[in-house]
């Protein structure tokens, strides 16, 4: 495992320290734990992003929109085990006018 020098305050140091006597394990796997937990919310932040660039650009693409509510409103019926009806897309023109 190749080594990976990090400076660190002396009071997050001894935070990590402290950390892992509470836990029983060693500092380096408080680290090790820590950099992999804030890897795995960034990596799901960037794909959030990502996932919502994508729908911005078929929004763009398509002008169609699918109003909030309805879309709310059929979640808590599917949720519920209800049978619902997909609410369907309009104009993003239309939803914006208030037409």
């Amino acid at each position: 495992m190749p080594t990976l020098s990090v400076k660190l305050p002396e009071e997050t140091k001894q935070r990590i320290q402290s950390l892992a006597k509470s836990q029983g394990i060693t500092a380096h796997a408080v680290m090790v734990s820590a950099i992999e937990g804030a890897l795995d919310t960034a990596e799901h932040h960037n794909a959030l992003v990502a996932s919502a660039l994508r729908a911005r650009e078929q929004v763009l693409a398509s002008g169609n929109v699918v109003d909030g509510k309805s879309f709310g409103d059929y979640l808590k019926a599917k949720s519920r085990g209800q049978k619902a009806k997909r609410p369907q897309a309009i104009p993003l023109k239309t939803f914006v006018s208030g037409n």
